[in-house]
């Protein structure tokens, strides 16, 4: 066993042949239970949605059947799952589904059973949206600064992002150029949209800036535009960081500032506000997703960091600080809050393998047997060595190294052959073998090759002799 391997709490495999992606995995108080306790909500492109609440009887069992709160068949595809303050009137948390043509608001509740099979929990559809354009992901926040809610903006995959205040639908607009969408974020400091374009480019986009341009339904050529139809979209900053972003994540703590963390096929940016690369840092695996979860040190944020190596890094800036080996390839990574443990790492692999785990080592559990104690005497130490060394001294001068044999133990070999041999005739061969007592001694088997060379016939005639 690795003694870097990630500690197994709680884990599970969902469903049977069901993809998922990093947008499938979300941890929150979506029953708004209001403990501290975060269950885990897992979406798959088959449409299933689950919620669990891990609690195992000891550490690395695998889920029960009271473990799986809710399950529930969408048909259509989950994209992402999300929750915040998506209902007006109330600031209680909900969860948004994302499917390809469609946005769904539930409620999550429990009720308490009337038998023993505990709490009951049901999910209740407080709204939709139905999408005009094919979806690829959202991102929700205060968006304007306002309080007290959450708004969602979705990007469609021909590059529109479409905002909604909650029930309503807001408005709409086309990035300029984009070609393939990219991983999307907003940050509640600059209110501002970060996106990564197909030129490989990070983009930052204003809120106001995105509100006032002109309506993408009523999009119009630069040239034709007129004064009432409102502004051109423009970018805020852009940096150009050469690779195709997999993710972005904001983060802000107390310790430090705001900062927009990109993550890259090769490398991880940390960006501040304007733009302006904080640091990078290369990566030496192909990365699969990560999480910025909390700064340990004033001015620093630690990185949770998984690649195809089925490796979790975690940096402290661009400092590797722990390595830990996982059963699985993460596409998603989440820290939460689960039974009373804080700090678990939630883990979902692209075929449903979900763990809930915790980084550590194993103690050593072996330990080295007591050895007899005693006092040494020096004094017959070195008498039993000068012995010792006279016999070993003896020994190579009466035998050397190989032992001495006599004259009369040579090996003697004589052969009698007829000088005419029949073609298929076989002759039987007689040989006397004297052995010395030292072929004896060392050797079972000796096996002895004799070539004879026939009077009337040049080829030679060979013999293999087996002597006991």
């Amino acid at each position: 066993m690795s003694l870097f391997k990630a500690r197994d709490w709680w884990s599970t495999v969902l469903g049977e042949k069901e993809e998922f992606d990093q947008g499938c995995l979300c941890l929150a108080d979506v029953d708004n239970t209001g403990n501290g306790q975060d269950k885990v909500i897992v979406g798959s492109f088959m449409g299933y949605l689950r919620i669990f609440n891990p609690h195992p009887v000891k550490t690395g069992d695998g889920a029960q059947a009271e473990d799986l709160l809710l399950e529930v068949h969408l048909r259509d595809p989950i994209l992402q799952v999300e929750v915040g303050k998506f209902v007006s009137g109330t600031e209680m948390l909900h969860l948004a589904v994302l499917h390809s043509r469609k946005l769904c608001v539930y409620s999550v509740s429990g009720s308490l059973g009337n038998v023993e099979h505990g709490t009951q929990y049901q999910i209740k559809l407080m709204y939709e949206h139905n999408l005009q354009r094919t979806a690829c992901n959202m991102t929700y926040g205060s968006f304007g600064g306002v309080k007290g809610r959450d708004l969602i903006c979705i990007q469609s995959m021909d590059g529109m992002l479409m905002v909604f205040e909650q029930e309503s639908y807001a408005f709409g607009r086309f990035l300029p150029g984009s070609l393939l969408p990219g991983p999307l974020a907003y940050s509640s400091r600059t209110d501002s949209f970060i996106t990564v374009s197909s030129c490989r480019q990070v983009e930052s986009y204003k809120y106001q800036v995105l509100a006032f341009a002109t309506d993408a339904d009523k999009r119009q050529e630069t040239e034709q535009q007129k004064l009432g139809s409102g502004k051109r979209l423009v970018v805020d900053w852009t940096l150009n960081i050469g690779e195709q972003a997999l993710d972005i994540c904001i983060v802000s703590f107390n310790q430090s500032a705001s900062s927009i963390f990109v993550l890259g096929e090769r490398n991880f940016f940390c960006l501040k506000d304007n733009g302006q690369i904080r640091f990078m840092k290369k990566l030496d695996c192909s990365p699969s997703c990560f999480l910025p979860y909390c700064s340990v040190s004033e001015g620093t944020i630690n990185t949770l960091i998984g690649n195809h190596n089925n490796m979790l890094h975690v940096y402290q800036d661009v400092t590797l600080k722990w390595a830990t080996q996982l059963p699985h390839i993460p596409v998603a990574v989440r820290v939460g809050c689960l039974h009373d443990l804080k700090g678990v790492i939630v883990t979902l692999s692209d075929d449903g393998h979900l763990q809930c785990s915790y980084l550590g080592t194993d103690p050593s559990l072996f330990q080295a047997p007591k050895v007899e104690s005693r006092e040494l005497n020096y004094d017959e130490l070195d008498i039993e060595l000068k012995e010792l060394q006279k016999i070993i001294k003896d020994v190579n001068k009466s035998q050397g190294v190989w032992p001495m044999t006599e004259r009369e133990d040579d090996l003697k070999v004589s052969a009698m052959v007829s000088p005419n041999f029949d073609s298929v005739s076989v002759e039987v061969l007689t040989i006397t073998l004297n052995l010395p007592t030292f072929f004896k001694k060392t050797f079972s088997v000796l096996s002895i090759e004799i070539i004879l060379i026939q009077m009337n016939n040049t080829d030679p005639t060979r013999f293999l002799l087996k002597v006991q």
